[in-house]
């Protein structure tokens, strides 16, 4: 690998990592920016990148682009994790989901009374 590949490694690497921090400072918009235009080259089909996509969730829930976040959980629910925290990033996501869920319900409800 030449020098040139190896910073360019580093800086995705280190944008990913970023992002990740975004998350956890509650920085969403950020972080949104930062991973959502990683996810084509990290996560495929036949190489899934559990993990990517559960941060790039929060993001997307966090900066309430809902529709966004939705097919992204789409394609984390095809998902099987392999690591004990791929199973608890994706638990975070689903109680995510389910809340998003209550709230359009309750948003229903209260409309129709």
């Amino acid at each position: 690998m030449s020098e040139e590949q190896s910073k360019a490694i580093k800086k995705l690497a280190d944008r990913i990592v970023k992002g990740y921090d975004m998350i956890h400072q509650k920085n969403y918009q950020e972080a949104k920016e930062l991973l959502e235009p990683l996810v084509p080259l990290f996560h495929q089909e036949d190489k899934p990148n559990v993990t990517l996509l559960c941060y790039v969730s929060i993001a997307q829930i966090g900066t309430k682009d809902i529709d966004a976040f939705l097919t992204t959980y789409e394609e984390l629910k095809e998902q099987t994790p392999k690591t004990k925290k791929e199973e608890a990033l994706i638990n975070r996501v689903d109680e995510m989901f389910h809340e998003l869920m209550e709230t359009i319900k309750i948003s229903q409800d209260d409309q129709d009374i």
